[in-house]
C-alpha cells in the first residue's frame, strides 16, 4: 500500500487514496488528528493531495507521531462516557506515583467507533486480582474482595475511599496507574522488512499482514466470509498494517444517529482528497461533541421521532443546509440558500456525495443492511430553500407525516419514512399525502395545512419544465377541492362523510356525478374550468382527484375549525 524510501535515516510513506469510501474516509481522518499532534514539532513533514497522505521523518519520529495520533484517536472517539456514566464516575484505580486512589468514568464506544470495535474496556498499564476472602457478618457467611499481600499496606486506606466515596468493587482486578479503556490492537511497523505477501484491500506488498476482519471495515465478518476483487489480493485474506491502521480512524470523517437498535451513518465523499478535507472542516457546524447518552453526533434541527434511514437521512442533509449552505437574511432568523457556499461545497473540484449505511441489531453485533450513496444533494438543498421561501416551514412538515394513531413507536413514522424515500428520489407523493391526509382525519380532525401546502409546492418543481398543462391540472384540482372543502364545512359530520364518498370513487364519470350531487346540496359553485379540461382530466384523473381531495380536507378543516 504504501510506497517507502531511505534516505539518510529518513523514511517516507504514502498512504494512496483508494477510492473506497471506507478506506478514503480513515485516511482523512488520520490526516486530521495527525495534524492536530503538531507533526512539524515531531519532525515529521505531513502533506496531503489527491493522490493520497505522505509522512516524512525518521523511524522513530514517524512511530511516536503514529502512536500519540492512535492514543488521540482513542480518546476522542472510542472511549466516550455518557453524561450519566460521568456523574457516577464509578471506576477507581490506584496511582502510584502520587500515592492516591483516582476516580473515572466508566466508557463505551459508541457510533461509528461501536461498530468497529464493540468490546469491553481493558487495563492500561497494569492490574492485579483481587485474594476472595469468607467473613462472617450477622450470623451470615459473606464473600468479600480485599487487596493481594504485595498491596495489603492500601487496604485500610481503600477501605475509607470506598466508603467516602459510595463506590463498590465490582470488578475481579484492582488498577494500577491507569484507568480501564478501549483499545483496538494495532500494529505500527513504518520500517520496511522482508516481504511477507500481498494486502488483501489495497493490493499492495507488505512485511507486517494481520488477518483481516471488522476493526478494518465492519461489512466484512472474517476472513472466511469475504471475497476480494482486487486481482493482487491473495488467500488467506490479509491485509497490510497501513490499511489496518486506517480502518481506526473512519470514524473521524462520519456522522451518527442511533435508535431503536439501528445505526443510520453518513460519510460526505469525493473523488479528491483535498476536496473532502475541506467540507469536513465546513461540516464540523453541525457536529455535537458530547450528546449527554451518545446516541448521535450531529444536531437534529426538524425534532423528534426519526427512526428508520430515509428520514434520519432527511434531515441530516437538512441540517447541514440550515447551518452551512444557507447564511441570515433578517433579523428574525430569516435564511436562503448560499448559492456560492453550494458551489464550493458541492460541485466546485470535485462532486461531493453521501455514503449512506444503515445497520440493525443481530445479537451484540451490527449487521449491515443497506449501503448506497446520495449524489443528488444539490437538488435536495435547493427543494430545502424553495420549499422554505413559499413559507412553508420543513418541520412542520415532517410533524404533519407522523401517524400517532399507531401503537407501536417503530410504525408512526413508517408513511413519514416512505415520503422522504421519495422525495429523496425525485418521485412524486401525492398519492402518499393524499392516504395519510384521510387517514389520520378519519375518526378527528388533524391539521394538515402544511403537508398541503407542502405537496402542492414539491409536485410543481417536479413538474417544472414539462408540459404547462400538468401544473395547469394541479391549479385546477386544488381551487375544485377548495370549493368543496368551503361548500361541504358547514355540515359538519355529514359534510366530511361527502368527502369521503366523493374519495371513494374510482372513474371520472362517478367523480363528475358526485360533484354535481354536491353543487346541488351544497349550493357549490364549480368553475367551468372543470369541465373544460376534458381529455386532460381523464388522462391525470387519479392525480387530479388525489389534489382535489388534499385540498378539500384542508379547507374543510378550517372552515369547520371557524
Amino acid at each position: 500500500m504504501a510506497n517507502q524510501k531511505n534516505n539518510d535515516a529518513s523514511l517516507e510513506i504514502t498512504f494512496p487514496k483508494l477510492s473506497h469510501f471506507w478506506m478514503d474516509s480513515g485516511l482523512l481522518g488520520l490526516y486530521k488528528i495527525a495534524k492536530e499532534e503538531n507533526p512539524s514539532e515531531m519532525k515529521v513533514e505531513m502533506y496531503l493531495t489527491d493522490e493520497g497522505l505522505t509522512f516524512k521523518g525518521s523511524e522513530d519520529n514517524l512511530t511516536a507521531l503514529f502512536n500519540k495520533s492512535y492514543e488521540s484517536l482513542l480518546d476522542q472517539y472510542y472511549n466516550k462516557s455518557t453524561e450519566k456514566q460521568r456523574q457516577k464516575n464509578e471506576g477507581f484505580y490506584y496511582d502510584s506515583k502520587e500515592d492516591k486512589f483516582v476516580r473515572f468514568p466508566k466508557v463505551k464506544s459508541m457510533g461509528i467507533a461501536g461498530l468497529i470495535f464493540n468490546k469491553a474496556p481493558r487495563m492500561t498499564v497494569k492490574q492485579v486480582k483481587y485474594d476472595v476472602i469468607e467473613l462472617t457478618e450477622a450470623g451470615k457467611k459473606i464473600t468479600k474482595k480485599v487487596l493481594p499481600p504485595e498491596y495489603s499496606h492500601l487496604q485500610d486506606r481503600l477501605e475509607v475511599f470506598l466508603s467516602e466515596s459510595g463506590l463498590k468493587i465490582s470488578a475481579n482486578n484492582f488498577l494500577i496507574d491507569g484507568p480501564n479503556a478501549i483499545q483496538p490492537q494495532v500494529e505500527i511497523k513504518v520500517k520496511k522488512g522482508k516481504e511477507k505477501g500481498k494486502c488483501f484491500i489495497c493490493g499492495g506488498p507488505s512485511h507486517s499482514l494481520t488477518e483481516i476482519g471488522g476493526t478494518v471495515y465492519p461489512m466484512i465478518t472474517g476472513s472466511s466470509g469475504v471475497l476480494s476483487f482486487n486481482s493482487n489480493g491473495g488467500r488467506p485474506e490479509k491485509v497490510c498494517w497501513k490499511c489496518d491502521f486506517l480502518g481506526k480512524f473512519v470514524p473521524v470523517n462520519g456522522f451518527y444517529v442511533y435508535n431503536n437498535e439501528s445505526y443510520n451513518i453518513y460519510f460526505p465523499y469525493s473523488s479528491s482528497l483535498v476536496k473532502m478535507s475541506e467540507v469536513y472542516d465546513d461540516f464540523q457546524a453541525i457536529n455535537i461533541v458530547d450528546d449527554p447518552n451518545l446516541l448521535k453526533n450531529f444536531e437534529n434541527r426538524l425534532g423528534g421521532y426519526f427512526q428508520r434511514p430515509f428520514e434520519q437521512l432527511f434531515t441530516f442533509l437538512y441540517s447541514l443546509y440550515w447551518t452551512v449552505l444557507s447564511k441570515k437574511t433578517t433579523d428574525n432568523g430569516d435564511h436562503e440558500l448560499d448559492f456560492e457556499k453550494l458551489f464550493d461545497v458541492v460541485i466546485s473540484k470535485a462532486p461531493l456525495e453521501f455514503y449512506t449505511i444503515n445497520t440493525t441489531a443481530l445479537g451484540d453485533t451490527q449487521m449491515g443492511k443497506m449501503i448506497w450513496p446520495f449524489n443528488d444533494s444539490v437538488y435536495l438543498f435547493r427543494l430545502y430553500d424553495k420549499i422554505e421561501k413559499n413559507n412553508i416551514s420543513i418541520k412542520e412538515v415532517m410533524a404533519g407525516l407522523i401517524d400517532y394513531d399507531q401503537t407501536k413507536n417503530d410504525n408512526k413514522t413508517m408513511m413519514r419514512n416512505t415520503v422522504c424515500e421519495r422525495v429523496l428520489k425525485k418521485s412524486s407523493i401525492v398519492e402518499l399525502i393524499e392516504q395519510h391526509a384521510y387517514h389520520i382525519n378519519k375518526s378527528k380532525k388533524q391539521y394538515i395545512k402544511p403537508i398541503h401546502d407542502f405537496v402542492i409546492e414539491y409536485e410543481k418543481i417536479l413538474k417544472e419544465g414539462n408540459d404547462k398543462v400538468d401544473q395547469a391540472i394541479i391549479d385546477t384540482a386544488v381551487s375544485l377541492g377548495k370549493t368543496i372543502g368551503f361548500s361541504v364545512a358547514s355540515a359538519g359530520r355529514k359534510g366530511k362523510g361527502d368527502l369521503f364518498r366523493l374519495r371513494k370513487t374510482r372513474k371520472p364519470e362517478d367523480f363528475l356525478n358526485e360533484i354535481n350531487r354536491i353543487q346541488i346540496k351544497y349550493g357549490a359553485l364549480v368553475t367551468a374550468d372543470l369541465y373544460g379540461k376534458g381529455q386532460e382530466f381523464e388522462n391525470n384523473f387519479l392525480e387530479f382527484k388525489q389534489f382535489c381531495m388534499i385540498a378539500a380536507l384542508n379547507t374543510f378543516n378550517a372552515k369547520s375549525q371557524n
